[in-house]
């Protein structure tokens, strides 16, 4: 997703803490970048040179261990410093409408009117509790409370199958094998008493249901539910009677581990993507707009081992789907990495030495993809050709991760430049920038673009999307800034920005809202703001 620096996260350190941090990351990255080629790359993302076997293939895909001379403690997390540090990556950003409050924006919006999905998320219906069966089974009398045992072995079958290919590939929650050869099993020979394989059965079957709902498969639909809410309620039975169940059966081990993390992915579709009648992206939203305490676990992330390598003797398929998550927790730090170093500071821009050690990690992750995995890069204009297609059409899952894989490469791009980007909508003259400024200005906005592309909103349902509550949001971000570009007084300059092909973001703003804003009020209310740009349109 599209996020921009809030200076406000500033607010209550110390200029002398800010000073010694920065000092301190500049001095280690500058040493990096210094380096030679192979010893920086294992130094910058490994830490381990001594590691026998260790190859530059899965060098990037790796978290490094931690020294125990750095490792945080409890009396080091206790301190300011570190406390403030562990801050930066929860506070760095900000949601998608407060990009109108650039100097550039045309539209003046005060604070309080920035915060409208907050606001419009507290006014929206509580979820309903139905424990009532999917329509298939409609044919049950109304008063069996146990209709889970009507369900045939074929029924359990085609709903964990859609839960396994729409949703587990790009999770991994589960081992695919030891769900059926214990969970279930375990779930059907106790008739799915209160216990956590019956929770677990439960959640992956509310998701299951999910995924053959938005597929076709409408008989999978909540029995109770109306045509209008019948889309986004797929599964609600199944997922009521796994939270009542797992409140007396929650326990402290990996099992109910798993349980927590599938409820989060069926409250993503069901409670916190608002399709329909829910706001669209709530607690991403809440998480941004109020500022809680830092916990400090991002501190911790070094310390969390990783296998370095998938499983050894799995299927090519599994050790695919095993990199790719492993690849996903690699960017995910690699993105914390740039936060912290190009926006937790107060001199813009950064030192050239921390630009080029950030791209170049970023071009490593790519290099050390598998070839199931590796993506080409094309022209914006071959790729919109390619994306936009067969519109509608879902992709295999294979094509899914590599899609998102390319979608989080080109984000780190976006994220990397956006300082360039707010440079040059801002620039009284442009022709004073630099080519490198102008370039990395090029960059980020059209990376966003791509990423959107690839990110599935041409393909799939916004509920099997990997981010599906940022994947609108994205695209109103991006859109914002394609309005800001065009209001650029020096026409030349503003279509220098953008490569051919860049309008196929209308294209795919146009999917989502007919979609979602019928019935997300979010979604609606963020289509309004564009309009109202448009209508502001053009130049000074």
């Amino acid at each position: 997703m599209l996020t921009f620096l809030n200076p406000a996260y500033r607010k209550n350190l110390s200029v002398t803490e800010l000073n010694d941090t920065l000092k301190r990351i500049e001095a280690k990255i500058d040493v990096l970048s210094e380096c030679a080629p192979g010893q920086a790359s294992i130094q910058a993302l490994v830490g381990n040179p001594g590691r026998p076997g260790s190859s530059a293939q899965h060098v990037a895909l790796s978290p490094g261990p931690i020294s125990p001379m750095t490792a945080p403690t409890p009396s080091r997390l206790g301190s300011a410093q570190i406390r403030q540090e562990l801050a930066i990556p929860e506070r760095h950003c900000a949601a998608p409408q407060h990009l109108l409050s650039w100097p550039c924006s045309p539209l003046c919006l005060t604070e309080r009117e920035l915060r409208y999905p907050v606001d419009i998320e507290i006014r929206q219906v509580k979820m309903r509790k139905t424990t009532s069966p999917p329509r298939c089974l409609s044919q049950l009398p109304k008063d069996n409370a146990n209709w889970l045992s009507a369900l045939s072995l074929s029924q359990l079958r085609i709903l964990t199958g859609f839960y396994f290919t729409h949703l587990h590939p790009q999770f991994l929650i589960l081992d695919e094998d030891g769900f059926y050869a214990n969970h279930l099993n375990h779930a059907l020979r106790t008739g799915f008493a209160d216990n956590l394989d019956s929770c677990l059965v439960l959640l992956v079957l509310s998701l299951g249901s999910l995924g053959a709902c938005h597929t076709g498969s409408r008989e999978w639909a909540q029995f109770d539910s109306t045509d209008f809410t019948s889309d986004y309620e797929a599964g609600l039975g199944f997922f009521n009677l796994a939270s009542d169940m797992f409140r007396d059966v929650e326990a402290a081990d990996w099992g109910s581990v798993q349980c927590l993390l599938l409820m989060g992915a069926c409250a993503t579709i069901m409670i916190l993507l608002p399709l329909p009648a829910k706001a669209d992206d709530s607690w991403s939203q809440i998480l941004v707009e109020f500022d809680f305490p830092p916990s400090g676990l991002s501190g911790l992330e070094g310390a969390v081992p990783l296998p370095l390598v998938p499983d050894s003797g799995i299927d090519p398929h599994r050790r695919d789907q095993q990199f790719f998550f492993l690849a996903l927790i690699a960017m995910r730090r690699l993105l914390n990495r740039i936060h912290f170093h190009l926006y937790n500071q107060d001199v813009v821009p950064p030192s050239p030495s921390v630009m080029l050690e950030l791209k170049r990690q970023i071009e490593e992750w790519r290099a050390c993809l598998p070839p199931a995995l590796k993506f080409d890069d094309l022209l914006l204009l071959e790729e919109v050709q390619m994306q936009t297609a067969l519109p509608g059409s879902i992709r295999s899952m294979q094509e899914r991760m590599k899609g998102n894989l390319k979608a989080r490469y080109h984000a780190a791009w976006t994220i990397l430049y956006r300082s360039h980007l707010h440079r040059a909508v801002h620039a009284p003259d442009p022709t004073a920038l630099s080519d490198e400024e102008v370039a990395g200005a090029r960059t980020a906005i059209n990376s966003a673009i791509t990423g959107i592309l690839h990110g599935g909103i041409m393909h799939e349902p916004l509920e099997l999307l990997l981010f599906p509550m940022n994947s609108w949001r994205t695209v109103f971000a991006t859109e914002i800034i394609l309005q800001f570009i065009k209001r650029i007084p020096n026409q030349n300059f503003s279509e220098a920005l953008l490569l051919p092909g860049w309008e196929a973001v209308h294209q795919m703003r146009d999917v989502a809202v007919k979609a979602a804003s019928s019935h997300s009020p979010t979604v609606s209310k963020d289509y309004d703001i564009l309009q109202l740009l448009e209508r502001t349109g053009g130049q000074d």
